[in-house]
């Protein structure tokens, strides 16, 4: 069913203020929430003759979700780059940075593997800092689900990063030392 410029205006109208909110949320700059936002609003305008109207809601929320963490992750590699260049470039200082950068990306990666349900309750209780409680009253879901999610998002993380528990001790402890 395709979307019509109307039912598009309502979509909008409907759902701008929360997607602002959830990507302020993430993003904490105003100026780049709102270039996502209209980024988004065009790619559904785009493809329109493919929106259903009935996931339209689930679509503009992971659009937001993974364009504001592709944001933040080049944002990380920009600045990385940058106090890699004022440095110097020093041998040790590059490996450093480009574990970091690897962990970082599995870690994404992993991230975005989740189930959509279960990216959210982790995005919600991770990233905003939310209780099991408010996660479920938000989501309109029980506690018990919460932490279901939240338990079988961290166990596909830990098992997806085991490969990294070796690097990423010794990256912790001179992370300490160069405080």
């Amino acid at each position: 069913m395709a979307l019509d410029s109307v039912q598009y205006k309502n979509v909008f109208d409907l759902h701008y203020e929360a997607l602002y909110g959830y990507a302020f949320s993430i993003l904490k700059e105003e100026t780049y929430t709102d270039d996502i936002l209209q980024n988004i609003f065009i790619k559904l305008w785009q493809h329109r003759e493919t929106v259903n109207l009935e996931t339209v809601k689930a679509y503009l929320y992971t659009s937001v979700r993974n364009e504001c963490l592709n944001h933040l992750k080049h944002k990380v590699v920009k600045a990385g780059y940058a106090q890699h260049q004022m440095a110097g470039g020093a041998g040790t200082d590059n490996n450093i940075h480009t574990e970091q950068k690897e962990l970082h990306e599995k870690i994404q990666d992993l991230v975005n593997q989740l189930p959509e349900k279960c990216a959210t309750v982790f995005y919600m209780c991770r990233q905003l800092g939310l209780s099991y409680r408010e996660v479920a009253d938000a989501l309109g879901i029980s506690t018990k689900t919460v932490e279901n999610q939240m338990s079988k998002a961290l166990k596909f993380l830990r098992s997806g990063l085991t490969e990294y528990l070796v690097s990423i001790v010794p990256l912790f402890i001179l992370q300490l030392i160069n405080l």
